[in-house]
């Protein structure tokens, strides 16, 4: 399993999109994808979009803010969404000889904790059980500077700052590879993947 994490714009897509390409010379590749709010959590937050009271750029892909009163209550309709992720990933490994993450467990950590300004999602029972999750998975971190993210990520500059900050403190917690994109074309980013993967197995 090869998960790449990290900021929008930072060429998660298209790198799994080239790595599943040259993996499938070598076997059956599975594709896995999701974004922050999904299933229930998205459907929910397309309902509340419509609402003055929830209106905001929290959350910039629904134009929702959660107030703070309804932070924790929102933080169990996020994770008991992603639950049918958590499963099917599991299902994946075991049907595909390669199973190429775009995102994973430290992605979702950082939604939460940006979209609800929530730093103690880490430190909680969901966050400990995801950080666990995503060191297994041994994730790739894929990373710019701020104005190469910006300019091609589909949301304001200021979530993507927050973002970014995010980001880069969860690489100090897994042991990972890091590789900039902002400075890299996708093939050479590729290599930088593939050489990744071959240190692993040493």
């Amino acid at each position: 399993m090869i998960c790449f994490f990290g900021p929008d714009g930072s060429g998660k897509t298209t790198l799994s999109r080239i790595l599943a390409s040259h993996l499938s010379l070598h076997g059956s590749v599975c594709i896995h994808w999701f974004r922050g709010s999904h299933l229930f959590a998205s459907l929910l937050a397309k309902l509340l979009s419509h609402f003055r009271v929830f209106r905001g750029i929290c959350n910039p892909y629904y134009k929702i803010c959660i107030p703070k009163r309804l932070r924790g209550l929102w933080v169990h309709i996020e994770f008991w969404s992603l639950i049918p992720h958590i499963l099917t990933r599991a299902l994946l490994k075991r049907m595909c000889r390669f199973l190429v993450c775009d995102r994973g467990f430290l992605d979702f950590i950082a939604w939460v904790i940006v979209t609800l300004n929530y730093p103690k999602f880490l430190h909680g029972i969901y966050g400990g059980f995801l950080l666990r999750l995503a060191m297994k998975e041994k994730p790739i971190y894929l990373y710019a500077d701020l104005d190469v993210l910006a300019r091609r990520a589909d949301v304001p500059r200021e979530f993507i700052a927050r973002e970014l900050a995010v980001y880069n403190v969860l690489a100090k917690y897994v042991p990972m590879c890091s590789i900039d994109t902002g400075v890299r074309s996708p093939l050479e980013a590729l290599k930088g993947v593939l050489e990744c993967l071959e240190n692993r197995k040493h």
